[in-house]
């Protein structure tokens, strides 16, 4: 009549996990039932799947979370805009500017690398025409012309006194010159031949002007 301890009629028996006078929680699985099923998966959870633990690849425990752009293990830059800002509202226009307002390669006309320019007289996508007053030898000359010929025989005449005062002044200091002292310098009568050489270009020039003048005042006149 010895228990299991090898006590006569002792009061040992084995528990649930078979240990000889046990309290039964030798044997318990991590639910707490003796000699039970469960166990700690890979997540440590106890009865557990495997799944709790797992990243957005389907690794246990791994590294891969989902970025900004929404995509699992991304680096941020799958959504970015054309200005690099992730999830941004920036395009690209018409012109292939980001966030432009497709206005920097409108032409005149307002259509993107159009073709279209102003002309001479100012109209978009013209052809020069539409400011011609009449044309002389064939050549068309705009209304503005006759008062800008005007303006420039004004200023030419201006130019030759201004240069004539400039001789003339040259001259009077050569007057004063006392050659007996010195020989006068080889550099300003080389001056002075140029000095008369430009005087004869500009009045060459103004006599061409005057000319055209007079033709245009002609033409002007049958025209009216």
């Amino acid at each position: 009549c010895l228990d299991c301890a090898g006590v006569i009629n002792g009061p040992a028996v084995y528990d649930l996990c078979d240990v000889c006078d046990g309290d039964n929680t030798t044997c318990l699985d991590c639910a707490g039932v003796p000699n039970g099923p469960a166990v700690y998966d890979l997540c440590d959870v106890c009865d557990g799947d495997n799944t709790t633990c797992l990243d957005c690849a389907g690794v246990i425990n791994g590294p891969n979370v989902y970025d900004v752009c929404d995509v699992c293990g991304g680096d941020g830059t799958t959504c970015d805009d054309c200005a690099g800002v992730p999830l941004g509202t920036c395009e690209y226009d018409a012109c292939d500017v980001c966030c432009g307002d497709g206005t920097t390669c409108l032409d005149c006309a307002g259509t993107p690398f159009g073709t279209c320019k102003y002309d001479n007289c100012g109209v978009c996508c013209g052809d020069g025409s539409s400011c011609v007053c009449l044309a002389i030898h064939k050549c068309p000359t705009v209304e503005v012309d006759h008062a800008l010929l005007e303006w420039s025989i004004v200023a030419t005449m201006d130019r030759i006194e201004h240069t004539v005062d400039v001789l003339e002044g040259i001259k009077a200091e050569l007057c004063r010159y006392d050659v007996a002292r010195g020989n006068l310098a080889s550099e300003v009568a080389e001056f002075l031949g140029v000095s008369n050489s430009f005087r004869e270009i500009l009045e060459n020039f103004c006599y061409v002007q005057i000319f055209f003048k007079e033709t245009l005042e002609e033409a002007l006149a049958t025209t009216i």
